[in-house]
Order: structure tokens, then sequence, then C-alpha cells
């Protein structure tokens, strides 16, 4: 017979994976009685014997931190500024803290029940779960867990289970951006990104809705469903020819650098402070993230959860850096026989 699986005592009970897991833990002060005699009595009833997984976390011998990529890919580009700097953080406060790492990408629930079966993890730390999926992963985590750039809709409560939500103040991102064009004079703007849905909270949904409400001039938008320099140029192939926009807001530098490349004299203006910003050219104007300061926070709060039982949310600030990347527009008026036409030029 198929041996039976938390999730499914769970299911018949009528409550939470991490309520079955705390009852078998003995971690169980919450639950009422009555559940906790349920979720007893079908553990006995299907000889239900935890895996080794379980066994370490009670004893706390495991000190190993999943750190899972919500990814629709099954890739990680590390050359990208923000993988590359979240996972430095990361990895420096694991070491400071003795605890070791497994990075992963995961595209469901099922993925992260399979690594549960198969290691020992003292935690996760997952990064940019989607709306749609948040509470099916959530669920299947046994363990305290910190996520990064994850923002959901609060359909329903969230258990007892120990969460560190770290991420950034992206208003204020939007907002900085949207005063500096319209400070250059700018009333057309592009907003470039990779693909998400408007309907949904997310890193790049929250950006685009606050440069709605702080920018007061026109706004055009396109996105990629990669960094991958031939996407981002379809992507942009409307207007290789024409563009009724003199200036760019990107949400990834990685974007940026390229749509430069392909647009050598529009302004543009990205998120993360690369550290190629400054050796490109023009050097490019961006908006300053400490994402490795973002990693190690996720580590340690994630820590002092498994350790200490306590959790705590974290935001990071941001800062404007002006460079070259974005020039000046300057309207000019020129009087016709058949009346006055404005111009834009930039200087």
């Amino acid at each position: 017979m198929t041996k039976i699986t938390l999730k499914e005592i769970a299911e018949m009970a009528g409550v939470s994976v991490m309520t079955v897991s705390n009852v078998i833990r003995g971690k169980n002060s919450r639950v009422s009685v009555e559940t906790k005699a349920k979720i007893q009595a079908l553990v006995k009833k299907y000889n239900y014997v935890p895996n080794q997984n379980a066994s370490n976390l009670r004893s706390g011998k495991s000190r190993l931190i999943g750190v899972l990529f919500y990814n629709k890919s099954q890739t990680i580009d590390f050359t990208d500024p923000f993988i590359s700097s979240v996972l430095t953080g990361i990895e420096r406060m694991a070491k400071e803290k003795g605890y070791f790492t497994m990075v992963h990408t995961v595209q469901s629930a099922k993925g992260i029940e399979q690594l549960q079966r198969n290691w020992a993890f003292a935690g996760f730390i997952v990064v940019g779960a989607s709306n749609r999926d948040f509470f099916k992963i959530d669920d299947a985590i046994l363990t305290p867990v910190s996520y990064i750039d994850t923002y959901f809709e609060k359909k329903k409560k969230l258990d007892g289970k120990l969460r560190n939500f770290i991420g950034t103040n992206e208003e204020k991102i939007s907002e900085s951006i949207a005063n500096y064009l319209s400070k250059m004079g700018h009333k057309k703007v592009l907003f470039f990104s990779f693909d998400f849905n408007q309907e949904e909270p997310s890193v790049i949904e929250k950006r685009y809705c606050a440069f709605r409400k702080f920018f007061k001039g026109e706004i055009l938008f396109l996105t990629t469903k990669s960094a991958d320099y031939q996407e981002i140029l379809k992507s942009v192939s409307e207007y290789l020819m024409e563009q009724p926009f003199t200036a760019i807001y990107s949400t990834a530098d990685i974007l940026a650098a390229k749509l430069n490349q392909i647009f050598k004299d529009i302004s543009i203006v990205g998120v993360d402070n690369a550290e190629f910003d400054e050796f490109i050219s023009p050097k490019l104007t961006t908006v300053a993230i400490d994402q490795v300061e973002k990693g190690k926070m996720a580590m340690s709060n994630l820590i002092d959860s498994i350790e200490n039982e306590i959790s705590e949310d974290y935001i990071s600030d941001s800062l404007l850096l002006v460079r070259d990347s974005v020039k000046k527009t300057l309207t000019i008026c020129q009087s016709f026989f058949c009346g006055t036409k404005a111009l834009t030029t930039v200087i």
C-alpha cells in the first residue's frame, strides 16, 4: 500500500499540513482537543511514520536551508543582478551562523513536497512566490520560512507557522522615478518590465500601479518574457523606427542595459544599481536597492525563527542614483503661418 502523506492526513482531518505536523511533533498547545484526537486517530489508523526529515527537525540536527526561486522555467539566471545579490546576502549570513543552503527552482507545491521527502530542512527562503500559488506553497512548507518579494491577496487567515516577509517599498521606487522624469521634462514614458499579471499583487504590479499614480504624463506599456536580447528586441519591435516616448522606466537594470543598446537617443532609468551600471555608456541612472542586505535579513530572521521561535518582517529602503542616462527635454515653439507647433528636443 502507498505510504500516506502529511498532506493526505491534513485533508482527511480538515486542517492545515502545519497543524498535523505540530500535533505529531508535540507542539499542539494551540490545537483543540477534538482536532488533536482526530489527527492522532488518523495517524494510528494509517500507521503514519514521520520521515527522516521530520525526525531531524525534531532533534534539531538539521542545519540545511532550502532557497527556492519561484520560476516557471527550471533554470536560475545567476547573471541577473537581483538573484546574485540576494544569494550573496543569504550565503554570507548562512556561513556566519553555521548553516548550509540548497538552491532550487520551484514551480508548484508538489516540488516542495518532493524536496522535503528527500532532504531534512531546518527552514526555507522563498523568492518571488506568485499570488496564485502562494497558499499552496505556504501549506506545503513544514518549517519556518522567509519570503522575499512575495505579495499575495489575503483570502484566508494564515496559520501559526513562523513567517518572515522581506521586501522593499515598491511605491517609493516608482514615486522617485516619476518625480525625477517629470523634473527632467519628460511627458511620455514607456514602462518596460518582465511579464506580469496586472490583476495580481507582485513587485512589478506594485511598481506599475504606483507609477501610474505619481506620473502625470502619458504612459506606454510593454513587457518581455525574459532578459534575452532577442526577446527584448522582439518586444519593442513596433518602436524601433519611431519612438512616441522620450524616456523608458525599466523595472530591472538587466533590462535597462539592453534597452540602452537598442534606443541610443532615449533616456532610460532602471532599478537595482547593478555593478555594471557605471561601466556602460551612458552610465545608468537607477534606483538602488540593497538586495544583499535583503538576503542577509531573510536568512538572519529565518534563523531566529528556527532557534528562538520568533518572526520579524523587514522592508528595505531605496535611493535614486542620478548618472548620465536621463537627459533633460526642452520644449521649443516654432511659429508657422497656420499656427504654432511645439517640438520636444533632448539636451
